[in-house]
């Protein structure tokens, strides 16, 4: 079995000959970087940079599929106009300023949406991997989600304090980056992507309670997922127990969780519902400050509780020391040896 056709299968919920293994978010990793001769920031914004740092998780690590659109989940928010904050080899991208902080006017979704920001680039970049990879790995997209953009454009701390008191204004910014997510995702699958991930920080439990997830997030991805071209996988950090099943109603067709969620019962549910789970290896702490015995061990725990996908389980930091990182392939390849 190819790894492209051990993927796939997974991701549709068909029989495979040993779980995938790779990273379905960020992984900006300096050592990437250092390896390919293309560093970042340089690979934040070329794309011929963007392309061979991508390749750098497969050739040095062994994972099975590859990502496109960058090192940061700020493409539709940086498109929509928030400011940002230069990254550099250890940093990424990150929100410095949100336009509409002080008034929703001028709120609307661009028609030159898809020439704002590294659109661009992003479409250079997926062709160049679609030339390299395309009959051997698949190749993903991600950008932040709707819910997470809104938040960006004014405010997480306003935008949660509307949730309460000003619901309207929510639906009306809303409104706009649901188009957003939508020309997004569907930009990728046209682009030749074979899933693409929204990554939702900012719906997580950690900031949003379930009752509000289940009021304003849960018909929002319903809409959203609805009119993408491709499958989708659902990226929440922090202790997502509380809302995992209705992370399985999105309509995703996988659920990317971190080490803080229960992947065992996580596993249990998605696989009721029909649904795969990508996850949990510990990225702030095991994989970034941890020995290979700790990374070894708990990629082999995620295994044992019924990751569809072994992954980090949520963006790879930086730092992170190669050994670690390769961890992941050598805990996979053994678990099925045994």
């Amino acid at each position: 079995m190819t790894k492209k056709e051990r993927v796939l299968r997974q991701l549709e919920g068909k029989d495979v000959d040993m779980t995938p293994v790779g990273s379905t978010t960020t992984y900006a990793v300096k050592a990437f970087g250092e390896a390919c001769g293309y560093p970042r920031p340089q690979a934040d914004t070329d794309p011929k940079a963007m392309f061979e740092f991508a390749l750098m998780g497969p050739k040095l690590c062994g994972w099975e599929w590859v990502k496109a659109m960058g090192w940061d989940i700020v493409p539709l928010s940086e498109a929509m106009g928030v400011e940002l904050g230069p990254p550099t080899p250890e940093t990424q991208y990150y929100v410095k300023a949100h336009p509409y902080a002080e008034s929703l006017e001028g709120l609307a979704f661009p028609d030159d949406f898809l020439s704002r920001g590294r659109f661009p680039v992003y479409k250079e970049q997926f062709r160049l991997l679609k030339e390299a990879v395309g009959d051997e790995m698949c190749v993903f997209g991600e950008s932040e989600g709707a819910f997470t953009c809104a938040a960006n454009l004014v405010g997480t701390e306003q935008f949660m304090k509307w949730m309460f008191k000003e619901p309207d204004k929510v639906q009306q910014v809303l409104e706009v980056t649901k188009e957003a997510a939508i020309a997004a995702a569907n930009f990728a699958f046209d682009c030749g992507a074979d899933w693409y991930v929204f990554a939702e920080p900012t719906s997580g439990p950690a900031l949003l309670s379930p009752r509000f997830y289940k009021k304003v997030v849960l018909p929002l991805e319903q809409e959203i997922i609805s009119k993408v071209k491709g499958p989708v996988v659902l990226h929440i950090c922090a202790n997502t127990d509380s809302i995992i099943e209705m992370m399985c109603d999105t309509g995703a067709a996988g659920l990317s969780i971190e080490e803080k969620a229960d992947m065992k019962r996580a596993a249990e549910i998605a696989h009721s519902k029909g649904k795969v789970v990508f996850g949990n290896v510990a990225t702030a702490t095991t994989l970034f400050n941890g020995t290979p015995e700790a990374c070894y061990q708990e990629a082999t725990q995620a295994l044992e509780n019924g990751t569809d996908f072994l992954c980090p389980g949520c963006g790879v930091a930086p730092l992170s020391p190669m050994q670690n990182l390769k961890q992941l392939r050598k805990a996979r390849d053994d678990y099925f040896s045994r």
